[in-house]
C-alpha cells in the first residue's frame, strides 16, 4: 500500500487530498492503481505523517488526524487481486473532507484538527508522529515545534492532540 497526495486544482477538476494506492508486479513490471481517495477540498496536504491506522496530514495552519481502514481478507473485495475498476463520484459525493468507498475498499474518517501554527502566513511545515503513536510533533512557519500527546477521544472514540507538551522556537523545515 503506498499512500500519496495528490495536489488537485478547480481548473482541471482533480481533487486535492490522500490517494491509497496498492502496489504490484504484473508481467515483470511494478503496477500502481487506485484504492481510494480522500477529498480535502480547497486544502492541500503539505505534509504527512503515518503511524498504524493513523494519519497527520499538515493542510494550512492546522494537523488534521485520520484514520483509515483496509478491507480484511473477509470483506467483499479484500482478497482480491488485480485492478479493479472503479466509477467516477457523482456530483452529490463531492465536497471537502469527503470520502469515497465502496464496500471491502479503503474507508478513512477524518478524527480532529488542531490549529499548529499562529503566524500571520501560518503554514504547517512538518509532522511526525512517535513510534508508539503516542506523541505527535510539529513544526511551523511561526518557528515552533510544538508536542502534542495524542490519546482517546471523546466517549474513547479516536485520537486527539490532548495538550501541548513542549514548545520552542527557531527556523522549522522538514
Amino acid at each position: 500500500l503506498l499512500l500519496a497526495q495528490c495536489q488537485g486544482s478547480g481548473a482541471w477538476g482533480a481533487a486535492s487530498g490522500p490517494h491509497f494506492l496498492q502496489l504490484e508486479q504484473i508481467g515483470g513490471q511494478l503496477s500502481a492503481s487506485l484504492l481510494h481517495s480522500h477529498d480535502t477540498g480547497t486544502r492541500a496536504t503539505m505534509n504527512m505523517a503515518l503511524a498504524g491506522e493513523l494519519i497527520a496530514a499538515g493542510q494550512d495552519a492546522s494537523c488534521h488526524i485520520l484514520r483509515f481502514r483496509l478491507p480484511g481478507p473477509e470483506e467483499p473485495g479484500g482478497a482480491e487481486k488485480g485492478p479493479r475498476k472503479r466509477k467516477g463520484p457523482s456530483p452529490s459525493e463531492e465536497g471537502e473532507g469527503d470520502t469515497r468507498s465502496e464496500p471491502g475498499e479503503v474507508a478513512v474518517e477524518t478524527l480532529c484538527s488542531v490549529q499548529t501554527d499562529f503566524s500571520p502566513d501560518a503554514l504547517q511545515k512538518a509532522v511526525r508522529i512517535s513510534a508508539d503513536h503516542s506523541l505527535l510533533a510539529t513544526g511551523g512557519a511561526d518557528g515552533f515545534l510544538r508536542v502534542w500527546e495524542v490519546g482517546a477521544g471523546p466517549g474513547g472514540s479516536g485520537a486527539h492532540p490532548s495538550g501541548l507538551l513542549l514548545g520552542g522556537q527557531g527556523p522549522v523545515s522538514a
